[in-house]
C-alpha cells in the first residue's frame, strides 16, 4: 500500500485495536443475534471491504478498518465459541481440539501466504480474500445451523446425531449401577 515502515507499525496497531472493538462486541451480540446471523453478516460485510479495496486502492485504509471491524465482531470470536456448542459431550474435547487447531492452522496458512500474495498481485489479493469471504457467506448459509440458545440434546437432533442421548442414557446407567452395589452392600 506504499507505507513506509514506521506507518505499517502504526496502521497495525491501529487494525488490531479496531478488531478488538469488533471483539468486544461480540459480548453483547452472540447471544443476542446467534452464530449463524453473525457469520452470515459478518461474511457480507467483510465481502464489501474486500471488494472495494480491490476496486479504490489507497482508500483502502479506511475499509481495511471496516473490515477488521466486521472480523473482529463475527469471524473473530465465533469459531472460538460454537465448536463447544455442536459437539456432544463424549466428543466435545476432541472436537474443540481440533476446531482450534484447524482455526490455527488456517491463520498459520493466511499468514503465510498474504505477503507474497499482496507481494506478486498487489490489490488483487483483495479479490482473492473477497472470493472467500463471499463463499464462506454461502457456507454459513447452507451448512452452519443456529446454535444460540440450543441445548446439546437440540444440537444432536440438528445434526441427526444420537450420541448426545448415548451419553444420557450410559450415564443413567451408570449411577443406576453405582446406586444398586451401595445398596446392596448396605443390605448386607
Amino acid at each position: 500500500m506504499g507505507l513506509d515502515s514506521e506507518m505499517q507499525l502504526i496502521m497495525s496497531g491501529v487494525l488490531n485495536v479496531t478488531q478488538l472493538v469488533g471483539v468486544f462486541s461480540s459480548l453483547w451480540t452472540l447471544d443476542r443475534f446467534g452464530r449463524r446471523t453473525i457469520l452470515l453478516t459478518g461474511s457480507f460485510l467483510m465481502f464489501v471491504p474486500h471488494l472495494i479495496i480491490a476496486v479504490l486502492g489507497w482508500t483502502s485504509v479506511t475499509f481495511l478498518l471496516f473490515y477488521m471491524l466486521a472480523f473482529g465482531a463475527s469471524w473473530g470470536p465465533v469459531p472460538w465459541a460454537m465448536p463447544a456448542e455442536v459437539f456432544p459431550s463424549s466428543l466435545r474435547a476432541k472436537g474443540v481440539a481440533i476446531s482450534t487447531c484447524s482455526n490455527w492452522i488456517n491463520n498459520f496458512i493466511i499468514g503465510l501466504i498474504t505477503p507474497p500474495l499482496v507481494q506478486k498481485t498487489g490489490f488483487g489479493a483483495y479479490v482473492f480474500f473477497a472470493v472467500f469471504c463471499l463463499l464462506s457467506l454461502v457456507w454459513v448459509w447452507f451448512c452452519v445451523p443456529e446454535t444460540n440458545g440450543k441445548t446439546l440434546e437440540e444440537m444432536d437432533e440438528v445434526f441427526n446425531d444420537r450420541s448426545g442421548v448415548e451419553d444420557i442414557t450410559k450415564k443413567e446407567r451408570t449411577l443406576r449401577e453405582v446406586y444398586d452395589e451401595k445398596v446392596a452392600r448396605d443390605a448386607a
